[in-house]
């Protein structure tokens, strides 16, 4: 009888038990929520006779409401009774994992078993549930952060494309009369990349989206499951608690979301060396803005770096250092000399670093470093060490192939440190690859000293 009945209760826009039902002027009811719905797309008509109306403010179905309101009592207060003795549910069954009733527990199917209060085990699985539905909004915050930080980066791809453009149109208005064509070439790698990098952070947003969307129906669902009465918690407890033990793993950031504005800055002038030579030079180092610090600032031309009192807006991404510094592009193969001006410059570090680019803050490394008038070098604590000279350069040479590190001022040609002990040098397989390191805390800039064509510096 009482199904037959919601046949005849039921909203022919939701199909479900009428809320807060209305009715039109046409004799037709709907829920209050889905006429507004059909509203807001601009409609004035019954969605059921497509009869027009000038308004569509219509009074509530009151003896509707009541009528659905007694349905749903009944129908909870049903779910409370067994169905084979018509005796109050009080009992669960640990063997059956079922719920019973007084005579159930007598009865010869359950000869044996174990029972407990209903409202004891119901508490201990509403207390799972809650740690579990706990957990499941833990992980939704994640995605919350994730996807917040995807669109920060999305947003700031834009702005790279910017700024990249803008440092390409400047280097090729001096080469105009040889670059016309390289550099449309370039201005499209550019563009290419923001489309591909924005695509795939796209993708990566709408997916956030839909698992986010996806792991709400299970707080949804659990909530509703939570707030249910007992038999119809108990039925449906094992698949509710199946939801909440499969949640998806935590978000992760993309790797490497941003534009590689190295790849497309980077020795631009270089590339095109062999007609400019006479009036370009070489960077032996490129900065990676990627793996800036927001209090590093990098020049345009990304060879120096200075620290900055006033933290800059850059969106937060795996190679991003957490500590005042910043990476160099990473090392090939082989041998590579640099020279770094130090200056003037109280608080600085000069050396390499190794590990996984997507753990900068774990990554390894030797150095030189100055602080508070006392030096640091790989072998000794700071100020057990002082340099036979005052360091105003730090030339760092690196042999990949012989595993040697050396650092020493070439204005006085004085060796500062070196190693040349296999057993020492790192592992790099794998993830882990070595890079130019520096730090700064000190306005005065760090510059990497360019160098000019043709010019060789050799590895002591």
């Amino acid at each position: 009888m009482a199904e037959h009945l919601e046949d005849h209760i039921k909203c022919p826009t939701c199909l479900d038990i009428f809320k807060d039902p209305v009715i039109l002027l046409c004799s037709h009811s709907f829920c209050r929520v889905c006429l507004q719905q059909w509203k807001d797309k601009g409609e004035r008509s019954c969605p059921l006779c497509r009869t027009e109306f000038s308004s569509m403010d219509p009074p509530l179905n009151l003896a509707l409401r009541n009528m659905c309101e007694n349905l749903s009592r009944a129908s909870v207060k049903s779910e409370d009774i067994c169905t084979l003795h018509e005796e109050k549910l009080q009992l669960f069954c640990l063997d059956h994992q079922e719920l019973a009733c007084l005579v159930c527990r007598d009865a010869e199917i359950h000869i044996g078993h174990t029972f407990r209060p209903l409202k004891e085990v119901v508490k201990g699985h509403h207390e799972k549930l809650q740690k579990g539905m706990q957990k499941a909004k833990e992980r939704l915050q994640d995605y919350n952060d994730c996807q917040e930080n995807c669109n920060e980066q999305a947003e700031y791809i834009k702005v790279q494309r910017e700024n990249v453009e803008r440092k390409i149109k400047k280097d090729f208005e001096e080469l105009r009369r040889y670059l016309d064509v390289e550099e449309e070439a370039r201005l499209a790698a550019v563009r290419e990349e923001e489309k591909e990098k924005s695509q795939t952070m796209k993708e990566k947003i709408a997916s956030l989206g839909e698992q986010k969307a996806a792991l709400s129906d299970v707080i949804r669902s659990t909530e509703e499951q939570l707030a249910s009465g007992n038999d119809s918690f108990m039925k449906k407890f094992k698949t509710a608690m199946s939801k909440i033990k499969e949640l998806p793993e935590k978000p992760q950031l993309l790797p490497r979301g941003l534009l590689d504005e190295a790849k497309h800055v980077g020795n631009l002038k270089f590339k095109v060396w062999e007609r400019m030579k006479e009036t370009l030079a070489y960077s032996p180092v490129i900065l990676d803005p990627n793996t800036a610090n927001p209090r590093i600032s990098l020049s345009e031309d990304l060879t120096s770096l200075s620290w900055e009192d006033v933290q800059q807006e850059r969106p937060e991404n795996p190679v991003r250092e957490k500590y005042a510094c910043v990476q160099g592009v990473a090392l090939d193969p082989g041998r590579h000399v640099w020279d770094v001006e130090v200056g003037d410059n109280n608080a600085w570090s000069v050396g390499i670093m190794w590990g996984d680019p997507c753990l900068p803050n774990l990554m390894i490394g030797w150095y030189i470093l100055f602080e508070d008038g006392e030096y640091e070098k790989p072998d000794c604590d700071i100020g057990e060490w002082n340099p036979p000279v005052k360091v105003q350069r730090i030339r760092v040479a690196v042999d990949m192939n012989e595993r040697s590190l050396s650092f020493s001022e070439p204005l006085t040609n004085t060796e500062l440190w070196n190693t040349k002990k296999p057993s020492e040098w790192p592992d790099l397989s794998g993830n882990t690859k070595m890079y130019p390191y520096f730090a700064s805390q000190d306005r005065s800039p760090l510059k990497i000293i360019p160098i000019p064509p043709g010019v060789k510096i050799a590895i002591s």
